[in-house]
């Protein structure tokens, strides 16, 4: 008995070879993944929030004792400021307490108050016995003692020396040093009068010595 026959079209070989084809090039794409020019949009890196640095006042606090400290004992028995010798990140907050630390420590030993590295002579380490000029002040005259008020400009009045001046006549006159004029005051040292000759003869002394 013979079976019949189904009726069924060949396929042709070009179009078995347009198939083969369009698969492989499927199979490629799916592979290397988008093109180029496909419509994608392009990723975009996630935002991460900004850090914020908090620091502990204690450890501020910790810092700038521990400088003080170590300014102190790098001074020793010196007269000048010193600087550490570190290496260590200048901006950072425990860095700047550490070195206000310092500052501040050497400062204090030294007596330098207005911290510009150097003791003048009003501050309070000056000592007068072994900076500056060696001099201690204006010694006190015996006719100023009892003078507080006016104690430095009855000082002044004293060290002055004998001058001589000429009138507009022509007439010429002589006045005695300090200490000589100061003797001459009747009034008492501390007194209302005394100051009133004490700036009297300020004024005598400006009008011939000052131009």
């Amino acid at each position: 008995m013979r079976m019949p026959r189904l009726l069924a079209r060949r396929p042709r070989p070009a179009a078995l070879l347009t198939a083969g084809l369009a698969t492989a090039l499927l199979g490629a794409a799916a592979a290397l993944g988008p093109t180029a020019d496909a419509d994608i949009p392009a990723a975009t890196p996630k935002a991460h929030p900004a850090a914020t640095v908090t620091v502990d006042t204690a450890d501020l606090v910790a810092a700038y004792n521990g400088g003080w400290m170590a300014g102190v004992a790098a001074l020793g028995d010196g007269s000048k400021p010193t600087y550490p010798d570190v290496v260590a990140d200048g901006s950072a907050p425990g860095t700047v307490a550490w070195m206000d630390g310092w500052t501040d420590g050497q400062a204090d030993a030294l007596g330098d108050d207005n911290r510009d590295g150097v003791v003048d002579e009003d501050e309070s380490g000056w000592d007068c016995h072994t900076m500056g000029n060696r001099k201690c002040g204006p010694t006190v005259p015996a006719q100023c003692l009892g003078e507080l008020d006016f104690a430095d400009l009855c000082a002044t009045v004293a060290e002055r020396p004998a001058y001589a001046w000429t009138d507009a006549d022509g007439t010429p006159h002589s006045v005695a040093a300090g200490r000589e004029l100061l003797t001459r005051i009747t009034a008492v040292p501390g007194t209302e009068e005394f100051a009133a000759a004490l700036f009297a003869l300020d004024t005598q002394w400006a009008q011939h010595n000052e131009d």
